[in-house]
């Protein structure tokens, strides 16, 4: 009995021996990898009016505002927009969201999608063809508020239902970029369907209690006078976000929230603008992310006054005059690139090798010398009795103040003089820009999402004062319409890219006004967040682009051992 007592003894001896050598081993050549773990509360600060109003809702929030950042979380469209899979894409690409495949007609004017049969509305309601068809029929209705101005293309496109999980779209003309427009959050049909009017979109409570379909949604009480705070959807249908919760946290300023940022109160600071770069570059364990925008400042010079800017070679003296580098650097702290065409370079149809207008103000003085622009009458040009004294508009913000003086000093020094005009408030610059009221403008455009088409910023139909005036140079010239219209009506990519770089070649020799720069965004997020993919966006549509890697993003991880 002693012996075998002995015997199991010396046997699990043995075992415990073989087991604390196999785990030696096991932890000498097998490396412990921390991985994203779920759970945790990302909070960001954003510069918003705490007494201004949520509105959670597609259809109504405004382009480039927190409504749209929150918007984009909390719906999902039949498509969505990311960053190119490789570094040769440029800007975004369309996957399938809440479609699973569609297709399109040869003459690219009939789309036909098929929705996912396994998504539903953050209250378990089935997504189903019902909801598109409701979504775009708001679009459509000469009632919808149309914040984004997308009704000019809704209202020439007919819906049908190809079943419960079919629609189709029917377009008058091609539209190269039409599965962009598709990105648009869709909403649900059983709660709004009959219950509010298409005017009435931007004033239903439904706004302030959502239901969408994307990651997140809204936590039980989660607008406050302090923010609002989202929770992960547990029936969202692509990848789950770690994060369990996402707090957007009000702040009066951009000091303010860099300031929390400082003491740890939140994990990142929704933008930073030029004034703060200095103050950002003395932070400590943070990150900053900038992007390229699809915006583009321009000089807009008003062509209806011939007297002033008929001649090409006035326009193209200015455009020499001015020290773009020196503008970026100085008066927007080196947040924007300076810009030669209207097309962004991250754009496949940008065209390199355009002619091009340095800072040369020694050229600038001759081409208006030769002119004819040669008399000096108290330090400004004058030619047969017309000064080269123009009003430039400007609205008052502190960025485009310090672009508008840039702009003045510049051109004192080949003898032109500008002066600035402000006012106070973007709807009244959106009231002189309907009416052309104004020498020239200083004013930023958003570009189509995702497309290069330059149609409604240059061609002449848009040209007449009013609600649609949109080309703001007032520029008509039979051949640039000429090659976007066909721009417009072609399918084919590299097709459209040839006719878009005649166009940028007659653009550059034209010079009917003045590209200025491209705006970048600059956020800020705590190095304590992982999986944040900033650097990987090559351009934002708009400034909730910056959201797009939401679902990757974590505060937690696990340890897992790999080879």
């Amino acid at each position: 009995m002693v012996n075998r007592l002995r015997l199991q003894v010396f046997v699990a001896a043995i075992g415990l021996f073989a087991i604390a050598v196999a785990l030696a081993y096991f932890l000498l050549v097998v490396t412990p990898v921390q991985v994203p773990a779920r759970g945790g509360t990302y909070v960001e600060g954003v510069i918003a009016d705490s007494s201004a109003q949520v509105s959670i809702n597609p259809l109504v929030a405004q382009p480039n505002t927190f409504n749209q950042d929150v918007t984009a979380l909390v719906f999902s469209g039949l498509t969505r927009s990311v960053p190119g899979p490789t570094p040769n894409d440029p800007g975004q690409v369309i996957e399938p969201d809440l479609a699973r495949s569609w297709t399109s007609s040869a003459d690219g004017k009939t789309w036909e999608f098929q929705l996912r049969q396994d998504v539903r509305w953050q209250d378990g309601t089935p997504i189903t063809a019902r909801d598109v068809l409701y979504t775009f029929g708001l679009l459509k209705s000469e009632d919808y508020p149309d914040p984004s101005r997308q009704n000019t293309l809704w209202k020439t496109v007919e819906v049908s239902r190809l079943g419960d999980y079919g629609v189709r779209f029917q377009l008058q003309q091609p539209r190269p970029a039409f599965l962009s427009y598709t990105t648009i959050g869709l909403v649900p049909a059983h709660k709004l369907e009959g219950k509010i009017k298409p005017a009435e979109l931007g004033r239903t409570e439904f706004n302030q209690a959502p239901v969408g379909s994307g990651p997140y949604e809204l936590a039980p009480g989660g607008l406050s006078p302090t923010g609002v705070t989202l929770i992960a959807n547990p029936l969202y249908h692509g990848q789950k976000p770690f994060l369990d919760k996402i707090w957007f946290r009000f702040y009066p300023s951009a000091s303010a929230a860099l300031s929390a940022l400082q003491a740890n109160q939140i994990d990142g600071v929704s933008e930073v603008s030029p004034n703060e770069a200095q103050r950002v570059e003395s932070l400590k364990n943070i990150t900053e992310f900038e992007a390229p925008r699809s915006r583009s400042t321009f000089l807009y010079l008003n062509l209806q006054r011939q007297a002033l800017f008929g001649q090409k070679e006035v326009r193209q003296s200015l455009a020499y005059a001015i020290n773009k580098t020196a503008l970026v650097e100085q008066a927007l702290s080196g947040q924007a690139r300076p810009s030669q065409s209207p097309i962004l370079p991250t754009s496949w149809a940008y065209k390199a090798g355009l002619k091009t207008y340095g800072f040369d103000p020694a050229r600038a003085e001759r081409m208006l010398d030769e002119a004819g622009w040669r008399t000096i009458r108290d330090g400004v040009r004058e030619r047969n009795g017309q000064s080269l004294n123009f009003r430039l508009l400007t609205y008052g913000s502190p960025e485009y103040l310090a672009v508008a003086n840039s702009i003045r000093d510049n051109l004192r020094t080949i003898k032109v003089a500008a002066q600035i005009e402000t006012v106070g408030s973007l709807t009244e610059l959106q009231t002189a820009l309907q009416t052309s009221s104004y020498d020239a403008v200083l004013f930023t455009v958003q570009g189509e999402i995702n497309d290069p088409d330059q149609y409604t910023a240059w061609h002449s139909s848009y040209a007449d004062a009013g609600e649609n005036h949109t080309n703001y140079a007032n520029w008509r010239l039979d051949r640039a319409d000429k090659l976007l219209e066909n721009a417009r009506a072609t399918i084919v990519q590299d097709d459209r890219r040839k006719l878009y770089g005649e166009w940028q070649d007659i653009f550059a020799e034209e010079m009917p006004s003045i590209p200025l720069y491209y705006s970048t965004y600059t956020y800020i997020v705590s190095n304590r967040v992982g999986g944040v993919e900033g650097s990987n966006l090559k351009v934002l549509n708009f400034a909730s682009d910056r959201l797009k890697d939401i679902n990757l993003r974590y505060v937690f991880t696990a340890t897992r051992f790999g080879t």
